[in-house]
């Protein structure tokens, strides 16, 4: 009678738990798996959603790049496992994920759920995992391995207990079981006892019956006398709960069996929370979920189904065959499909016969996009998922679209790209980088290596003087280096240069470039820095360079070399005359002359502007003798330039290694110094160094010196020589003559320390100094001009303009009173910035002259292109007057030309009657000289005066 009674308690609870079980194992066997993919460097290649939602980890860290030990340690941080077994975590995994073959593992969040993680190792490198959330699974299997273990315990320990009374209420018999159950005394609870007696003393053990003893008793009499089954639950001494149930036996009396419920009423009461949280989570999954038996009628499904297929509950009721769904779904206005629900429930009977679990597409109204799979069940029926995939669609779209671009642009690069492993096998390469190097696209494609591709391109013939697989073994010597850059030379002569990239998970970007024109360019940059652009001749730069290593030769292996420094004669009137492009023709004749007469091993160079030079082997000096008096002979005779014939000639100074010295500066020093020796002796001549020159250079530098110091000395004067007009032998004004008494030479010439001061640029405070000592001297004088000369140097130096205005308010002297004296050299260097500055004087009120007229090649421009009020004829030409009939000729001429210009005509250097006859009879306006008098101080000058004036009353 027990046994029958357990197997159908047992049967009850089996037929509860069987649904839920089913259900259990269905929603947990089709959840959302999370999937998550490493390389080789353990470093995430792909990751999805439902990895990070499952662990509950951020897409900010959990991302592409991620090193899978960076994972773990956000994932303990997220309280998924404890910080302190990351270590024992990461070394255990990485040990399996090494042994490269499959593995299952279950993880514990501390959440409570139950992970499954799948390791799998992918064939070129690297792993996955695969994750399921088993929570709700793994707490079934749970409660179904107690329920099961505690039956099983309970069919075989346990024994009910058990009680029997007869007709006449007193105890038949009674197990052990019944007494420990109650803990009661076998003395008292023994056959032949009354039942009032076991009650009371039952009550007595603490034993609680939910009422008095004294209802408690006449409830189980009344039970007797209606021989009404019955079952009661009682609560034991200790808590817990015992459930009593009673039978009636046919003599009168009954028995009861006595078993402690207390667990399974607990069991029931979780099974029934969780039943709760089951339904709660169904019905909030994203995915919607239906199962159907074999006969595909639904036994059950969520809300999200319904919602999807605009079904109602009624319209789902469980039973409801699926060719029906599928009628009322479409009538519902869900989607509309070319297919009839005929159709649809046959391709889905298809599939779920063909186990075939692939996703088919369904575009609902709405425009949303579901993924429907149909999954079979080993025990018949099967499972369908219904997944929203728009977004998913979506961004497959843009990812693909993302893709062409890509395409597009990779493939209309300028330069060739190519991606490599880190195995150096090609990820990806575009067209520009195949076309570059001529390669075939049916070897060079993803996933050949770079040897192959190295070795195909030897073949073709691409690379000179080598082979593949040396080229390769360069270029993985050349990667162990790190990022970097190499060019290679090509045997058609193009040049590639290739920068080579690290990618952040391993592997190379190289970039590809033609860069054979920027490295002609280069070339002939390096080239024009080392020669001049004009001639083509190497520069100063390379000059010197090419004369070190002469001189370590003479050093080291003997011989000689001269340095020969070329300076063109009255090239500036060549440029002014005729312009610049006629003087670049003529610097490129010299150059070509000069390159024409030196050796084979001779270097010739243009130093800048007109200046040359040459290094030359060979017995010396006789061969830097002959080379200068040849070239000097040459380019003493150029070809006529603009049709018009030219008068240039070449000085040339000479210096020679070893006699003059083995330092290059030393040596340059001395062939500049005969330079300036062979211009001092006339030009067109050659001059070969001599120590005295040295001596005459530091002669010229302590004059120098002196010079400076001169100024602030107060060792310089001024004389003033008078100027007569002819017609009236009236004075008509003084020039004012610089002088320098120095306190141990005495007095030096101008001739000698006026181009020292014009070198230097002593000449502009110089100049400055007489000037207004000038202007303040004349102002005391009658109604007589002053006249000043004025350097080139002082035209090129700012502020004159600015200079004679204020020497002139100082003083007080009237502008007209001043003359300004001009030589053609200054009108020479920048004739157009020297003429605005002429009128910016003439505005002043000031009168210019052109001094020493017939000299220079260009007098007449210079006349068309400012009036001077005087022309000064220069004291060569007055000095030859008996002796020269060039100079009579001249004289005549631009004492003419001031006459038919209006301008005045003075005379220099006029020191006899006879010369001052002639001059008057040449047509000249005015004089000066020694005739009239001397320079005298400006004390004197008062006396002069005077003199002058009794000449003048007296003629």
């Amino acid at each position: 009678m027990t046994s029958t009674l357990d197997n159908e308690l047992g049967a009850r609870r089996e037929q509860g738990k069987q649904p839920l079980v089913a259900l259990s194992q269905l929603a947990l066997d089709h959840m959302e798996q999370g999937v998550c993919v490493y390389d080789a460097d353990n470093r995430i290649v792909l990751v999805n959603q439902r990895y990070l939602t499952l662990f509950d980890m951020s897409a900010e860290i959990v991302r592409v790049g991620t090193s899978y030990r960076k994972v773990l340690a956000h994932s303990a941080s997220r309280g998924n496992f404890p910080e302190n077994e990351l270590d024992a975590l990461y070394s255990t995994r990485i040990a399996q994920i090494a042994a490269g073959k499959p593995f299952r593992t279950e993880q514990r969040l501390a959440s409570g759920l139950v992970m499954a993680l799948e390791l799998k190792p992918l064939p070129g490198g690297g792993w996955m995992t695969i994750c399921d959330d088993v929570s709700r699974l793994a707490r079934l299997e749970a409660e179904l391995h107690v329920q099961t273990e505690r039956s099983q315990h309970a069919l075989a320990n346990m024994s009910h207990g058990l009680i029997m009374y007869d007709a006449d209420s007193r105890v038949v018999v009674c197990n052990e079981r019944f007494l420990r159950l109650y803990n009661l005394d076998p003395e008292i609870v023994k056959p032949g006892a009354a039942h009032s007696t076991a009650i009371e003393h039952w009550l007595s053990r603490g034993n609680l019956p939910g009422m008095s003893g004294d209802e408690f008793h006449g409830s189980r009499l009344e039970d007797v006398r209606a021989r009404k089954a019955k079952t009661l639950l009682v609560m034991r001494y200790d808590g817990r709960m015992v459930q009593a149930v009673s039978r009636f036996l046919p003599d009168g009396g009954w028995v009861t069996v006595h078993e402690d419920v207390t667990e399974r009423l607990q069991y029931e009461e979780t099974l029934r929370q969780q039943n709760f949280m089951l339904d709660a989570a169904l019905e909030n999954m994203a995915h919607g979920l239906a199962f159907y038996d074999s006969d595909m009628r639904l036994r059950v499904c969520n809300t999200t189904y319904r919602t999807i297929y605009r079904l109602s509950q009624e319209e789902t009721r469980p039973g409801t065959h699926l060719a029906e769904l599928i009628e009322r779904s479409m009538a519902n206005g869900a989607f509309a499909s070319e297919y009839t629900p005929q159709q649809i429930l046959e391709a889905a009977r298809v599939r779920i016969a063909n186990r075939d679990c692939s996703p088919m597409r369904r575009s609902m109204s709405n425009d949303t996009v579901i993924s429907v799979r149909y999954c079979a069940l080993a025990e018949g029926g099967f499972v369908a998922t219904y997944e929203d995939v728009t977004e998913h669609e979506r961004a497959v779209e843009e990812l693909s679209e993302q893709y062409r671009r890509f395409d597009a642009a990779l493939n209309n690069m300028s330069q060739g790209l190519c991606m490599l492993d880190s195995s150096l096998r090609v990820i990806v390469c575009n067209r520009r980088y195949i076309e570059m190097y001529g390669l075939s696209p049916d070897i060079v494609k993803p996933g050949v290596s770079m040897r192959e591709i190295m070795e195909h391109s030897c073949e073709l013939g691409i690379h000179p003087n080598t082979t593949g697989a040396k080229l390769y073994a360069d270029y993985v010597e050349r990667l162990r280096e790190g990022e970097h850059t190499l060019h290679r030379h090509l045997s058609d002569g193009r040049i590639i240069k290739l920068n080579h990239k690290r990618m952040e998970h391993g592997g190379w970007v190289v970039t590809y470039e033609d860069v054979t024109e920027r490295h002609k360019a280069q070339a002939r940059v390096a080239h024009m820095a080392r020669h001049d652009s004009l001639t083509d001749l190497p520069n100063r730069t390379l000059f010197r360079e090419k004369m070190g290593e002469g001189l370590n030769q003479v050093a080291i292996a003997g011989g000689a070399m001269a340095v020969l420094c070329f300076d063109l004669d009255n090239f500036k009137t060549v440029n002014d005359r005729l312009g610049h492009a006629a003087g670049d023709r003529l610097l490129r004749w010299v150059a070509a002359r000069l390159k024409e007469n030196v050796g084979e091993h001779d270097t010739v160079a243009r130093l800048g502007g007109d200046e040359f030079a040459v290094l030359q082997r060979g017995p010396q000096p006789q061969s830097a003798e002959k080379l200068a008096r040849r070239l000097v002979e040459i380019i003493g005779h150029p070809p006529p330039l603009e049709s018009q014939s030219i008068h240039v000639g070449v000085s040339v100074g000479i210096a020679i290694a070893p006699d003059h010295g083995l330092d290059a500066d030393e040596l340059m020093k001395c062939a500049d110094l005969a330079l300036y020796q062979a211009k001092a002796k006339g030009r067109g001549a050659y001059q070969l160094f001599e120590p005295e020159m040295e001596e005459e250079a530091r002669s010229r530098h302590a004059l120098e010196h002196d010079l400076r110091g001169a100024l602030e000395a107060r060792e310089f004067h001024l004389v003033f020589q008078p100027q007569v007009r002819l017609d009236s032998s009236e004075l008509t004004g003084f020039e004012a003559l610089l002088r320098w008494k120095h306190p141990s030479r005495g007095f030096v010439s101008p001739a000698e320390f006026i181009p020292i001061a014009e070198e230097t640029g002593l000449i502009v405070p110089i100049g400055e100094w007489v000037l207004r000592s000038a202007c303040a001297t004349a102002v005391s004088w009658p109604d007589v001009t002053v006249a000043v000369n004025l350097s080139p140097v002082q035209f090129r130096a700012r502020g004159l303009v600015a200079m004679v205005t204020s020497a002139l308010a100082e003083a007080g002297l009237p502008p007209q009173r001043l003359e300004l004296e001009v030589t053609e050299t200054a009108l020479l260097d920048d004739s157009e910035a020297t003429i605005e500055i002429l009128h910016q004087l003439r505005a002043l009120g000031v009168r210019v002259s052109l001094d020493d007229f017939g000299v220079g090649y260009s007098s007449l421009s210079y006349l068309r292109k400012f009036p001077f009020d005087r022309i000064k004829i220069d004291r060569s030409f007055v000095g030859t007057l008996g002796d020269s009939p060039e100079s009579v000729a001249i004289v005549r001429t631009i004492a003419s030309l001031g006459s038919v210009l209006g301008v005045e005509t003075t005379a220099e250097g006029v020191e006899t009657e006879e010369q001052l006859d002639f001059v008057r009879e040449c047509g000249c306006t005015a004089v000066q000289g020694y005739y009239f008098g001397k320079p005298c101080p400006a004390a004197e000058v008062g006396h002069a005066i005077e003199t002058l004036s009794a000449v003048r009353r007296v003629a």
